[in-house]
């Protein structure tokens, strides 16, 4: 995250182990309004904002293509 924060980034999202990453401040993500193109379950999709003054923008999460995974366009 400190990684993230020196590039300039505003927020990060995580798809991994819901238990995992809220002890690192993560949140269910689905509850800012952010979605993945993929069907996943909305525990495992987390958010954190790295700066109080950017909050987290609404939006859906899509993987580049070197990732392989392909999700649905939106209706």
């Amino acid at each position: 995250m400190q990684a993230a924060r020196e590039l300039g980034e505003y927020f990060v999202t995580v798809l991994g182990h819901p238990t995992c990453y809220p002890r690192f401040g993560f949140t269910r993500a689905s509850r800012y309004g952010i979605g993945l193109s993929i069907d996943v379950s909305d525990e495992a999709m987390t958010a954190l904002t790295l700066d109080a003054d950017h909050p987290l923008p609404s939006g859906t999460v899509r993987y580049a293509a070197p990732f392989g995974i392909q999700g649905v366009s939106p209706q």
